[in-house]
């Protein structure tokens, strides 16, 4: 009974990052002129603001936040979770965010790949399932290179990027579950807090040294309320809920449950942005999902 509590509240832990990490690219897009790091800075910085009073009014959350910063596993999981923050964001500012969404969703595919890599046993669903998704991300691709604008490759240079994305947040996943069965992980609140510190400081020196922060941004109220949302719920609380159900579930089902946020993804841009999927993609992710389905079945049973 207790298993299934906990198998229960990782499951709803994943929908809800699946759900908040799909309006991600919604906000994004609504900071026009903005540079990566610039908006990288401005969603850790809220995220860590958000936190912050949490873990200080908290003694005990407090202490054990104190006694993780002094060991290295917290700092170096924050790295990949940092990279795949800094490759997404790019990628939504150079792609349709439908489709970006849905490459970032392809982490089990690494999960397969390193598996196969280290000579550990492959179930032949997932073996289907793989060739699918790639079959998948090929369709969506493939036609931007018979375009010949400049902006096409723009577009594959996003996929490539969401593409990377997609590894860095499976090395985090397996990772992460792999400390968590060995009972030396991080509180999932703590790795949050430590992300969005550290990614903050990062992206500020970086947006400084490379775009120029304090030129050409106009701040106002319409700005900071996109920021707090991107903050809060694209950024904070979706990793938050995607660190708690690493902790619980098997970590091709924890990759591959995220498959359901391109389909929140597409609907926001579709009602905010107006991207309407092109034919392409809909074939494309028909093929993807049914692949990441086909890998996540068996760790769901």
């Amino acid at each position: 009974m207790t298993q299934f509590n906990l198998d229960s509240k990782g499951l709803i832990a994943a929908l809800c990052a699946a759900a908040t990490w799909g309006m991600a690219g919604i906000f994004v897009r609504w900071l026009p002129g903005w540079s990566p790091f610039a908006v990288l800075a401005g969603r850790f910085l809220v995220g860590t603001a958000v936190m912050l009073p949490i873990l200080l009014l908290a003694p005990s959350i407090r202490h054990n936040l104190t006694l993780s910063l002094r060991t290295p596993p917290i700092w170096w999981l924050s790295l990949p979770a940092i990279g795949g923050y800094v490759l997404g964001t790019t990628a939504f500012q150079m792609a349709p965010v439908g489709e970006v969404t849905l490459l970032f969703t392809t982490s089990p595919l690494f999960i397969i790949t390193y598996k196969y890599v280290v000579g550990l046993h492959i179930q032949r669903s997932e073996s289907f399932g793989m060739l699918l998704a790639m079959a998948g991300v090929s369709l969506i691709a493939l036609p931007q290179l018979s375009i010949d604008k400049a902006t096409s490759w723009q577009t594959m240079l996003g996929y490539l990027l969401a593409l990377a994305a997609a590894g860095l947040v499976a090395l985090y996943t397996f990772w992460f579950n792999t400390l968590a069965n060995q009972n030396i992980a991080p509180k999932s609140i703590n790795i949050v807090f430590v992300t969005c510190l550290l990614g903050s400081v990062l992206s500020l020196f970086c947006a400084i040294f490379f775009s120029k922060l304090s030129i050409g941004i106009r701040i106002d109220s319409q700005v900071i309320l996109v920021l707090s949302g991107l903050g809060i719920l694209s950024t904070a609380l979706p990793f938050l809920c995607y660190t708690v159900a690493a902790q619980r579930l098997p970590v091709v089902l924890t990759t591959a449950i995220l498959l359901l946020e391109p389909m929140f993804a597409v609907l926001f841009a579709s009602i905010a942005l107006q991207e309407i999927p092109s034919f392409w993609f809909g074939i494309g992710s028909i093929l993807v999902l049914w692949g990441l389905l086909s890998i996540a079945r068996p760790a769901a049973e």
